[in-house]
């Protein structure tokens, strides 16, 4: 049987001579391309990421709600600090912050924010969100930013970790919950501070009484002081809630008139405490906390 040579290879001189032809003629045509400068093609440096939410959106922020008070974000992301309805008047106080760890995004464009470098009015952003306060993460470590009253008689304090891990999502603000007791008759009267409300019903009536207050920095209210029994005992803790959770808002809260007699109830709002401080008994911790919780109360009287 006749073979036939298989294809020679060519010897290693010849290889390189022929590499060599070719990375010329690369250069010459790559050179040509450019106009003779050697340079001009140079891949030019890759543009810095821009801020992305974790969820990968190109340019949006996280938006936490008024009523937060710890804050988790990731380094190179902006985040929206968000007062729904009722949220106006209040201003960006110079941030504390410890190693440029924040800064006070004064041109953001999408959230409309107010010219200044780290002062300035939240910015008005629709009539759903209220008004923002938009912030961007700089690089790792701890901040702390606070938001003033327009009297300057209130402020709310947000500490900041800034991480290189993914952020904490932004607890939603409590929501308005219908609730499924039947709640009698709504009387206008309700809880109020100083020496309280007062209110007369008739025995064996069920009614409800209003706490009416503005959430937009963060209240908790608890009842701390009830009869269990007696003339008109409070049926739930739970309050049935009306109007926005995350501004202004009623808690109604549901009683029934067994027997005749007089009973005080009280309420106990704790302003911008920590969630489980304490075991989670709303106790202020806080200077800021101290100052602005308040007792409400009303008087009922069952004839």
């Amino acid at each position: 049987m006749m073979r036939f040579p298989g294809p020679r290879k060519p010897a290693p001189r010849l290889r390189a001579a022929a590499l060599a032809t070719a990375g010329a003629a690369l250069v010459a045509l790559t050179t040509g391309a450019c106009g003779g400068t050697p340079d001009c093609c140079v891949k030019a440096p890759t543009a810095s990421p821009s801020p992305t939410t974790p969820g990968g959106v190109p340019g949006a922020a996280w938006a936490f709600p008024s009523q937060a008070t710890s804050l988790r974000v990731r380094a190179g992301t902006d985040f929206d600090i968000v007062l729904r309805a009722g949220g106006s008047g209040w201003r960006v106080d110079e941030p504390k912050i410890e190693g440029a760890t924040v800064r006070y995004r004064s041109g953001a464009a999408a959230s409309g924010a107010a010219s200044g470098a780290t002062s300035g009015a939240a910015s008005r952003a629709g009539a759903k969100d209220g008004l923002r306060a938009p912030f961007h993460a700089v690089k790792p470590g701890t901040a702390r930013i606070v938001l003033t009253s327009a009297d300057r008689e209130r402020t709310m304090t947000y500490q900041v970790t800034v991480g290189t891990g993914p952020g904490a999502a932004p607890s939603a603000a409590p929501s308005a919950t219908g609730g499924g007791l039947h709640r009698g008759r709504a009387l206008g009267t309700g809880f109020t501070g100083g020496s309280g409300g007062e209110v007369t019903v008739r025995r064996g009536e069920r009614f409800s009484l209003p706490n009416a207050y503005s959430n937009v920095p963060g209240i908790s209210w608890r009842v701390v002081s009830r009869s269990a029994s007696g003339p008109a005992p409070l049926l739930s803790d739970v309050p049935h809630v009306e109007g926005d959770a995350a501004g202004d808002r009623k808690d109604w809260y549901t009683f029934s008139a067994d027997q005749a007699g007089t009973t005080v109830v009280q309420l106990f709002g704790c302003y911008r405490c920590t969630n489980g401080s304490n075991g989670g008994n709303g106790t202020p911790e806080s200077a800021e906390s101290r100052a602005y919780s308040e007792t409400r109360s009303v008087r009922i009287t069952v004839r």
